[in-house]
């Protein structure tokens, strides 16, 4: 989604860490990798790893590092960072019956902003196209709606007169 590469190009700088939580295709892996000091990207499909790793070594890339693994397990991986980014659903072009899961986002989204920065923030690009998306949406409303307006600001950029189901965006940041 372009107007989520928008935000990032705009929020980060080449000191920041930051972790892509959803590999996928590695789209968003190779644009953060110039923009920031390192990147830490998660996902579960070996098939999604595998074909990021061939991307940045064609772009001759070597800031990152990949982790077959959950986004849940970043804090094995990552002391500290400025920024995560997370594109839900399912893998493009992968098995559709294999997405991101409620609890599990819900779980790694609290962790994370307790290990956030001040100052970062973390952004959800959500799909609710297909039935897993619209209840990690719920959730994901539910949740964000009891944040502190003392220590986080939420945003949401949403498209709301097209005739699909366009994914929509929460930025959150860390005051």
């Amino acid at each position: 989604m372009e107007t989520a590469h928008l935000l990032l190009k705009h929020h980060l700088s080449k000191d920041d860490i930051v972790i892509d939580a959803t590999v996928g295709n590695g789209n968003d892996t190779l644009f953060l990798a110039p923009l920031v000091q390192h990147v830490y990207a998660f996902d579960i499909q070996k098939r999604a790893i595998d074909q990021t790793s061939t991307l940045l070594k064609q772009e001759n890339i070597r800031n990152v590092t990949l982790i077959h693994a959950s986004h849940e397990t970043f804090k094995d991986y990552v002391v500290t960072f400025q920024a995560a980014i997370f594109n839900l659903g399912y893998l493009p072009g992968g098995d559709k019956s294999i997405t991101t899961e409620k609890d599990v986002t819900l779980r790694t989204l609290i962790s994370m902003l307790e290990a956030l920065k001040h100052g970062g923030f973390i952004q959800l690009v959500v799909y609710t196209g297909h039935e897993q998306g619209k209840l990690e949406s719920d959730q994901l409303n539910h949740y964000l709606k009891t944040l502190s307006t003392v220590h986080y600001k939420v945003l949401k950029i949403d498209l709301p007169f097209q005739d699909n189901t366009p994914p929509y965006i929460y930025m959150i940041y860390k005051k």
